[in-house]
């Protein structure tokens, strides 16, 4: 039997990576594979990624296995010394020590680098990902909705309320200042959120080139300010591998100050009411489950929980 081997990955080996990467993700609920391209932005593309932060588990000539840790520059500079770790395996590989290797590697990493807390994001409530984090000690540390609404027609248009302006674009077409402003909004939204912390701007324009999907951001102005904002997309390509018409509501904030005035509501409505009038049925998005507010808001507008996932904490010595 081949013995598996490991090593640290390199640029040329980006379509390994992402090969293996959509091989063991495959099995989860509403995946679909990336491109290449789209791997390669949050890793080799990424400043502060750090090819020594990873592994490869290589079985003869094959990339089977690759886990390890991103220490996201721009979340240690807002105060969250964390990181999340990844393990991803061939589902005909695992069971065979690799994906603790791996696990065991990523989190020696952050002691290296002195990082206090490590994150683990699991689809669903059960499977080798959640045993395989709780065997490392992680607990369960906060549960996350996916929720979804079905039907023919979206639901009725929701008005802003009087005073406040209206504007769109589809992402790969909005202007840098447009994307920058959006993004700028978005963070001062979260600010509140759950272990959030702010995204650099320019990250989403670096995530314009690369979208598959058909993307429209929606955002709301109060005089200057952006105060609201919203992003659902078509889902090209997972629609096109399974015949479905599904979209997502990526993104939807309202800043703190301008909360409990109907914005959400209203933009939530009009940016579901453009993916059915492009002949979407679905529509997903995901929420904190802990986010009441949030669930009151989507539940109303007919959204119905699809899903429950399970984020991990481990605390590092």
């Amino acid at each position: 039997m081949p013995q598996t081997e490991y090593r640290h990955p390199s640029e040329a080996d980006i379509e390994a990576v992402n090969d293996v990467l959509n091989r063991s993700e495959r099995e989860i609920p509403l995946h679909r594979d990336e491109t290449v391209s789209e791997t390669s932005q949050y890793t080799f593309e990424e400043d502060d990624y750090d090819p020594k932060g990873f592994l490869l588990a290589v079985v003869g000539d094959e990339v089977v296995g690759y886990g390890g840790s991103h220490v996201n520059d721009h979340r240690i500079k807002a105060g969250k010394n964390d990181a999340w770790i990844t393990v991803e395996v061939a589902p005909e590989h695992r069971g065979k020590d690799i994906e603790r290797h791996l696990m065991g590697f990523g989190l020696e990493y952050l002691r290296s680098r002195k990082v206090a807390t490590a994150h683990r994001w699991c689809v669903g409530t059960e499977g080798w990902r959640h045993e395989l984090s709780k065997d490392f000690g992680f607990h369960d540390n906060r549960h996350f909705f996916t929720l979804v609404w079905t039907g023919d027609e979206g639901p009725a248009l929701l008005a802003l309320p009087a005073g406040f302006g209206f504007a769109e674009a589809i992402f790969r077409e909005a202007s840098d200042e447009e994307v920058i402003a959006f993004a700028t909004a978005m963070n001062q939204a979260f600010a509140d959120h759950y272990n959030f912390a702010p995204r650099p701007p320019e990250s989403f324009l670096k995530w314009r080139e690369t979208d598959e999907n058909i993307s429209r951001l929606s955002w709301v102005s109060d005089g200057d300010r952006v105060v609201g904002v919203c992003m659902c997309a078509e889902s090209v390509p997972y629609n096109k591998e399974n015949d479905t018409k599904v979209g997502w509501a990526n993104v939807l904030g309202v800043v703190e100050s301008h909360r409990k005035r109907g914005i959400g509501r209203a933009l939530l409505s009009e940016g579901m009411k453009w993916l059915s009038d492009r002949g979407m049925d679905t529509i997903y998005l995901r929420l904190d489950a802990e986010n009441r507010g949030a669930l009151d808001l989507y539940t109303n507008l007919g959204f119905k929980v699809h899903s429950e996932s399970i984020g991990y904490v481990l605390e590092l010595d």
